[in-house]
């Protein structure tokens, strides 16, 4: 065990004992040297029972592995200190959420003597940023989607399926006479319907359709993978779902109906507004023609796009077949990534602010970042036996995309070179060259026979 003698330094000794933030001093192995009273006070721990323990041992699983990598790193000589987030549990079992400073202590001789981590605890911050990206996302009043974040996500989705020619379904959905209910029973019972009738509408609804309050009693939804029979189908049994509701209230108990208008569409180049007033025009007709009806209409594309001398000569993404894996899971994130990598493209082509592509770049990040724990897992459980090498290009590849993030903001590489890194080296090169090495192992995962 290395020793830490106090008397060397009294002063460090001092600081870092009464620090207000985490601190411990951590051997090469994981294991607690020494650590001190905010540490103990942020994971419950007594300063005995934590050096009883190694760091790996409270270190929520999933952030185990990009920290281990860190540590190898520092070990390596490859970098001179890192900063994460992460999550410890707490004694009682609660999610800690810290931000990590670590640096490494060497010899004389140059070995690796001890880790020095700073240790703070984040866990309300992590928590105010999820109320105010929930608040950000979320109707105040149904709790379903806010017109922003429908109009955000359906916009995405309306993309997307253009582009892989899926059949989709723009549903508007409107209470009648819902200002004679406000009108007789006050507006305090006017919000209660409209809750219990958003709640109802939800149940009707698939976990990958895009629901959200549009304002007042009307709503939206995009329903995905959905050509005009099926989503007649689903309108009406969402209608006759609320119809047969009952709203109860002190006073008495209260039964609607909505009409209900919806814009079937496949490959279109309308954007989402546009949709949305023809499913408005169905909605109407529903209303105009004696209320609590779906009416349905089927929107036909027209091709705007510009002549074929007029479009970019630069290199775009094209998904193809032959790129499948046969593990949809694998397959699907690949598609995403193809995607985002043109929605990259497209940003830069057009000349939007830095902030934008950065803002683009970023959840394209985000994605390679979840697509390769994911895959990790699966090439793991397929027993891929270069699994460890693949697992360092996705290390590396992290490494990169958040040096090369980092040096756009300050304006140290061009959009060329984050074109370069995230769309070719990590879309085109990594996931149709080196990860084809896999593909032959994952037929017996499980995962990858739905």
């Amino acid at each position: 065990m290395i020793e830490f003698n106090e008397a060397d330094d009294a002063l460090f000794y001092s600081a870092f004992t009464y620090a207000a933030i985490g601190m411990a001093i951590v051997a090469p192995d994981g294991s607690w040297l020494k650590v001190n009273n905010a540490l103990c006070d942020t994971i419950g721990y007594s300063a005995q029972e934590l050096m009883s323990k190694t760091f790996q041992d409270i270190t929520h699983p999933d952030d185990l592995d990009e920290d281990l990598r860190f540590v190898n790193q520092l070990l390596a000589g490859d970098i001179e200190t890192y900063q994460m987030e992460k999550r410890y549990f707490h004694k009682y079992g609660d999610i800690i959420h810290i931000l990590l400073n670590v640096s490494l202590v060497k010899n004389e001789d140059g070995s690796p003597r001890f880790f020095i981590s700073q240790i703070q605890d984040i866990t309300q911050k992590k928590k105010l940023e999820s109320e105010l990206a929930r608040m950000a996302r979320e109707d105040e009043l149904t709790k379903v989607f806010n017109r922003r974040y429908f109009m955000e996500i359906a916009t995405r989705e309306v993309i997307r399926g253009s582009r892989f020619r899926e059949p989709q379904a723009l549903m508007m959905i409107d209470i009648d006479h819902f200002k004679r209910i406000n009108d007789t029973y006050g507006h305090d019972i006017g919000d209660l319907v409209l809750r219990a009738m958003a709640d109802e509408c939800s149940k009707s609804l698939r976990k990958v359709d895009v629901f959200g309050r549009l304002g007042g009693e009307e709503f939206g939804a995009l329903l995905l993978g959905t050509d005009s029979e099926v989503a007649r189908m689903l309108a009406e049994r969402m209608r006759m779902q609320i119809e047969s509701l009952v709203v109860k209230t002190p006073k008495d108990s209260i039964k609607l109906t909505v009409s209900i208008g919806v814009a079937a569409f496949t490959e279109t180049n309308m954007p989402l507004e546009a949709l949305i007033k023809k499913a408005d025009e169905s909605l109407y007709e529903a209303k105009d023609t004696g209320r609590n009806k779906v009416v349905v209409s089927t929107v036909e594309n027209v091709d705007h796009s510009p002549p074929e001398a007029m479009r970019t000569s630069f290199v775009r993404l094209e998904w193809k077949k032959e790129y499948e894996s046969g593990c949809k899971t694998i397959d699907r994130q690949h598609q995403n990534l193809f995607l985002l990598a043109n929605d990259l493209l497209a940003a830069i082509i057009s000349g939007l602010p830095d902030e934008e592509v950065d803002f683009i770049a970023q959840g394209l990040m985000n994605h390679v970042l979840t697509h390769f724990r994911e895959e990790d897992i699966l090439y793991r459980k397929a027993g891929y036996p270069g699994a460890d090498i693949h697992s360092r290009l996705h290390y590396s590849l992290i490494q990169d995309m958040r040096s090369t993030l980092d040096r756009f903001k300050k304006k140290q590489v061009s959009v060329g070179d984050l074109f370069t890194l995230m769309a070719i080296k990590i879309v085109k090169e990594h996931l149709l060259i080196e990860d084809r090495k896999f593909f032959p192992y994952l037929s017996p995962v499980n995962e990858c026979q739905d």
